[in-house]
Formats: structure tokens, C-alpha cells, sequence
């Protein structure tokens, strides 16, 4: 199969994607991936090095066995635009056991309350143990509730939260108080009070596909589906599945890429701010073998703040259905406008 010609006159990396929708036609997906370097917190710049996409993703451990740091980039476009945090939580002080944080971009915003390590007491009434001081910590979904129990002397009543599976904290029936992890991780509104409560996971990552409740997005798989519609996605696969931003950080709709970055807590300097750079989308040149040539608007769908390495990504998406397959593409051309965006009114 011929190899469409690729003409990228933008400093970032492009990738042509090929995958299907959920009625299985096949669509071109054309992906731009953008490195910028964070300087003192508060100042981006055009990183040297440009990152290539992570079609398979990145765990922050074992893959299966933990939660992602950066999951796989070779979706559709987004409905919406993902904004994600990977961080550590930053004690300002020397003894700290309970800290606030916060992060936001744009229309979003998220906080947190961190806890240093702490734990159950099987008293005659339980209660938690007195957070133990902590300098750093980080803001995965494996410290957030959730969790597998199996300390059930009966392997069959071993189970987890399906929001959470990495998580700490969960508690089934007849399971074991005593010991029981907390979560480092809460929603200050919404505390855990007593080892049966089953509050919402609280991340600023990656949640994965398999989990609650992205998970209800993908569509009914029942008899009806295996009978007549298999292989193909179900009729009621929503979109919003594609989106993997944990709850709350993702956008109404798509960020225009020049909105305001605020975190507290969430750097060893105690303080991030900063604008996304105002960078125009990319701009898509497709010619076709069998009809005329395509100009898909490009949506910034994913921000990724990464203050752990000091980097900004952005990822702009577009898609082409095709008529046939690859085979339709002779070139592809990809501009990136060097005017910054004009201000919003």
C-alpha cells in the first residue's frame, strides 16, 4: 500500500492516525502534538525537543496494574477538551499532614485536600489515625479511594470499586477495619466520616477506559448487540468515551489554547501561573485520490500539565472519513499558523 506524501511545515509533531468509527467507516485522523518547557512556573516557551505521540500510553507502573500517566494517544477526535494534571502535591513547610491544593485552566478548576499517611484504628467506635508528616506526594489515582478488598476469609466476596480499581480505601462487606489505608487524596466537601463510606475517586490524571463512569460511555454490549450489531461499536456508544480527564477537568467544549493556568500546591515553589501560549490550531492540507481535497478543522481536545518535568503539552485533532481506507490519501500538508490567537472579547 502506497504511503501518502507528508508535507509538515509546523515545529511539532504530526502523526496521521487510522482507525474507524462506530458505524465502521474508515476515518483519517490527523494528530499534532505540541512540547512546550514550564520556566519558573509562570513563563512557556517552545521546547527544543518535541514529544512524539504515545499511541500505547504510559502507566505509572506495571500497564494492567496501574493507573495511566499519559494513556494512549491514538483515539478520534474528542468532543471536548481534556485537561490533565501531573503533579506531586507540595508540603510548604516542614511537619505538614494536610495540605490544599488546587488547579485550573481556563473554565476549569479542581481542588483537593492531601493527607500524609493514615489509616483506620478498629476502636469501639473506628477512627482514622493522625496523618503522618509528609514533604511530597503524588497525585495518582493509586493514593485516591478505591481499591480492592480481599480480606474477606472468603476469596468469592473479594471485590473492588469500579470507579477505582488501583485505588485505597475501599471496604466491602465483612471485610477488615483494622489497618484499613485511607486515601491520601479527598474532596474536601465530601470527607471520608466512617470506614463504610464510598466517596468519589479525586484525581487530576488520567482515568482509564475499563473504570466508572467513562465506562457507561461505551455503549451496551448485550445479546441485541452481539446479534446484529457486532463487530461494530453499539448504536449508544457516546463520544463523551473518548474524553479521559478525571471529573471536572473536563472542558465545555474545546479551550482555544490561550486561557490562564492556576495551581496552588501543586509545585515545590508553592505557586504556578501562567497563559497556554496562545498557539493558532494547525492547519490540514488532505488530497484524495477520488474527490476533492479536505481542509478538517483542527480542535485542541487534550492539555497536559506536567509539572513533575516542567512540560506543557497540546494535542489538536481533525478527522477525514474516507471512502475506501488509507489507500484514499495521496498527501497530507500541515501548517501552524505563527499569528497568535486573537484576544477574546
Amino acid at each position: 500500500m502506497p504511503h501518502p506524501e507528508i508535507d509538515n511545515h509546523s515545529p511539532f509533531v504530526f502523526a496521521p492516525l487510522h482507525v474507524s468509527d462506530k458505524d465502521g467507516r474508515p476515518l483519517l485522523v490527523l494528530a499534532v502534538k505540541a512540547t512546550y518547557d514550564i520556566r519558573n512556573d509562570s513563563v512557556v516557551e517552545r521546547a527544543e525537543e518535541q514529544l512524539s505521540l504515545k499511541l500505547s500510553g504510559e502507566a505509572w507502573g506495571k500497564p494492567g496494574q496501574s493507573s495511566f500517566k499519559y494513556e494512549p494517544e491514538a483515539c478520534w477526535v474528542k468532543p471536548a477538551t481534556d485537561v490533565v494534571l501531573v503533579a506531586h502535591a507540595w508540603a510548604p513547610r516542614h511537619n505538614t499532614r494536610i495540605l490544599d491544593i488546587a488547579f485550573g485552566v481556563g473554565p476549569v478548576a479542581k481542588k483537593a485536600r492531601i493527607f500524609g499517611e493514615r489509616k483506620w484504628l478498629a476502636l469501639k467506635v473506628p477512627e482514622a489515625s493522625t496523618p503522618e508528616p509528609f514533604e511530597t506526594l503524588p497525585l495518582v489515582y493509586e493514593r485516591a479511594f478505591g481499591g480492592w478488598d480481599r480480606s474477606h476469609a472468603d476469596p468469592m466476596k473479594h471485590t473492588f470499586d469500579e470507579r477505582n480499581p488501583f485505588g485505597r480505601g475501599f471496604l466491602a462487606k465483612g471485610g477488615r477495619v483494622d489497618g484499613l489505608a485511607l486515601p491520601n487524596i479527598e474532596d474536601p466537601l465530601a470527607p471520608m466520616r466512617t470506614p463504610a463510606d464510598k466517596p468519589a475517586p479525586v484525581g487530576f490524571g488520567f482515568s482509564c477506559a475499563q473504570w466508572q463512569p467513562r465506562a457507561a460511555f461505551a455503549g451496551t454490549y448485550d445479546e441485541a448487540w452481539s446479534a446484529e450489531r457486532a463487530p461494530l461499536l453499539p448504536e449508544n456508544f457516546d463520544r463523551r468515551f473518548l474524553n479521559g480527564a478525571s471529573t471536572g477537568l473536563v472542558a465545555p467544549g474545546y479551550l482555544r489554547g490561550d486561557e490562564p493556568v492556576i495551581g496552588t500546591g501543586v509545585t515545590k515553589s508553592g505557586r504556578l501561573a501562567f497563559k497556554l501560549p496562545g498557539q493558532a490550531p494547525p492547519v490540514f492540507r488532505v488530497r484524495l485520490r477520488s474527490r476533492d481535497d479536505e481542509a478538517p478543522p483542527a480542535h485542541l481536545d487534550t492539555v497536559i500539565v506536567n509539572t513533575d518535568d516542567n512540560k506543557l503539552i497540546l494535542i489538536w485533532r481533525a478527522e477525514v472519513v474516507l471512502d475506501g481506507g488509507p489507500h484514499d490519501v495521496l498527501s497530507i500538508g500541515v501548517d501552524a499558523p505563527t499569528s497568535p490567537l486573537e484576544s477574546a472579547e
